[in-house]
């Protein structure tokens, strides 16, 4: 697939480590969006998509956020 961003993970992991797997794909897609945010807005002067986009990174960073709290109250 070479349009995909985010890796594969392979084998199965413990729950904690699938959640921080999973906290590393939130993060990866915020730093896409961000990335894609600045071409959507400079490069193509596309206000809507990229306030479709901020929207999208904002869903993102909450699960990331959320993500954290849990990894962070199981230590």
């Amino acid at each position: 697939m070479s349009q995909t961003r985010l890796k594969e993970q392979s084998g199965n992991p413990e729950a904690s480590e699938m959640i921080s797997n999973l906290l590393g794909d939130h993060e990866a897609v915020i730093r896409f969006l961000r990335d894609d945010l600045t071409t959507c807005a400079e490069k193509h002067n596309d206000m809507g998509t990229s306030d479709f986009l901020t929207g999208l990174m904002e869903q993102h960073e909450k699960m990331a956020w959320m993500l954290r709290v849990f990894l962070h109250g199981q230590r």
